[in-house]
């Protein structure tokens, strides 16, 4: 059964290198705690908004499945890294445990302009990515 962890003690955000017209990613590193051994799969959820948050802030529920069979109950240290794209009102996460939430903040970049691109080796280093050229 999945579940939130027990509690969350640490939260780093960072942007990952921008490309021109793709939209901007981020890497959201959690540790925690569960409240016994045996606990797997630890990961985050986002929250689906109807309207975006005044405040900017991606809720991100940390969550992993629960031990079924014998556990011992000793606190237990947990980690996750999750890299995803956002939309452009978010500017920091909160993370969420059952006992406690912590947030971080990030400094969005500016879009790479073009001129960027100039140089670079080819064929494109990017398959899924290609610079559209000026007419």
């Amino acid at each position: 059964m999945d579940s939130r962890i027990h509690s969350v003690d640490e939260v780093h955000v960072s942007t990952l290198d921008p490309v021109a017209n793709a939209p901007l990613a981020i890497s959201v590193m959690a540790r925690g705690k569960v409240n016994s051994t045996g606990w797997t799969n630890p990961r985050l959820s986002h929250w689906i908004y109807i309207q975006p948050p005044k405040d900017g802030i991606l809720d991100l529920d940390f969550i992993a499945t629960a031990p079924a069979g014998y556990a011992l109950y000793v606190m237990c240290p947990v980690c996750v890294c999750f890299a995803f794209p956002v939309p452009s009102w978010v500017r920091g996460v909160r993370i969420r445990s059952s006992t406690n939430e912590k947030e971080a903040t990030f400094k969005r970049p500016k879009e790479a302009p073009d001129k960027d691109f100039e140089g670079l080796p080819l064929p494109w280093p990017f398959p899924w990515f290609a610079p559209v050229a000026k007419t």
